[in-house]
């Protein structure tokens, strides 16, 4: 094994150990901060496969971050279906929006894609607003996560900074990354990047682009429903803030500055951006300018993303190691 590579799994371990011995040396809000920070991660990671991957410009994605929520909201209040059956009717009904979503909206390109999306994102919102009944509207549900049971036997408690929801959200995030590394490194993976890079010259080969399009919009969308529900479990709350656009264009800065296709990258932008904003709001209530100012800084100093100088660090001090 190269020495580049022995650095890029020794940063990836000692970001696991760290990661992993968390709870047990910082407090409950920590706890809780890191645990939404996670969810949000994992959202980046479904972002990363529509647009670092296929290429795709969405501005709907928030949408199925909150359907996902919001499914398995009603389905534990209002049908009381019970945990397992509502983890599934939330994951199915943002893939199912998803899949709704991609048919329409892969029959245009480029500016229409994301005009398309728009229409959606705020649709959806506006639906959430007004049926009450269902969704809360403005106040949004409550859950109660004091217990949920995972399996027979074992019970979990999902109370604002418990250690078990911490290890649930970080378990799903890493068994999501290790998925979609080998989504991407398969032959589904090269042909949407191939769609992404040279669309024509795809068409000419004979693939179907538009329905890999919609595929991998269902996948991330699948993936984002999830991270909707685990973050809303965190919170023990599910409101329409989790579908609003302005979300969507936070996902799509925190691609931007991880990398796109990197996987990794936007995960690590998504956690520290939000942790960072938590922290900053604590201090002053004018956190954004200072926002506004590190962004650019970032994408000036590291234009690639973080992703992209997560990989190169390890090759370079391996090169200065070297007599």
């Amino acid at each position: 094994m190269s020495a580049a590579r022995l650095g890029r799994a020794a940063l990836l371990l000692g970001g696991l150990a760290l990661l992993g011995g968390l709870p047990w040396w910082a407090g409950a809000y920590a706890t809780l901060a890191v645990t939404a920070a996670l969810a949000l991660g994992l959202f980046a990671l479904s972002y990363d496969l529509v647009l670092g991957v296929s290429g795709l410009v969405s501005v709907s994605h928030a949408t199925l971050f909150g359907v996902g929520a919001y499914g398995m909201a009603i389905g534990m209040t209002r049908l009381e279906a019970g945990f397992w059956p509502s983890v599934l009717l939330g994951i199915g009904a943002a893939a199912a929006l998803a899949w709704v979503i991609g048919f329409f909206a892969v029959r245009t390109s480029g500016p229409g894609f994301i005009i398309m999306t728009v229409i959606f994102a705020h649709a959806v919102e506006s639906i959430a607003n007004v049926w009450t009944s269902l969704t809360g509207g403005e106040n949004g549900i409550i859950l109660d996560v004091s217990r949920i049971s995972l399996v027979a036997g074992l019970d979990v408690r999902f109370t604002a900074g418990s250690v078990p929801a911490y290890y649930v959200v970080l378990a799903s995030l890493v068994l999501a990354v290790v998925l979609c590394r080998r989504l991407v490194d398969s032959r589904l993976g090269l042909i949407l990047r191939g769609i992404s890079g040279n669309e024509l010259r795809a068409l000419a080969l004979g693939h179907r682009v538009g329905a890999y399009k919609v595929l991998v919009n269902v996948i991330a969308g699948a993936l984002a429903g999830l991270a909707g529900m685990l973050y809303g479990l965190s919170q023990g709350f599910v409101s329409v803030d989790l579908l609003r656009v302005l979300l969507s264009v936070e996902v799509i800065v925190w691609t931007i500055l991880g990398g796109p296709g990197t996987l990794i990258g936007p995960v690590l932008a998504a956690v520290l951006m939000s942790l960072g904003v938590d922290y900053l709001r604590s201090l002053t209530h004018q956190y954004l300018f200072a926002v506004g100012a590190v962004t650019p800084l970032v994408v000036l100093v590291v234009p690639a993303g973080l992703g992209d100088l997560i990989d190169r660090l390890p090759g370079r001090a391996a090169r200065r190691a070297r007599p």
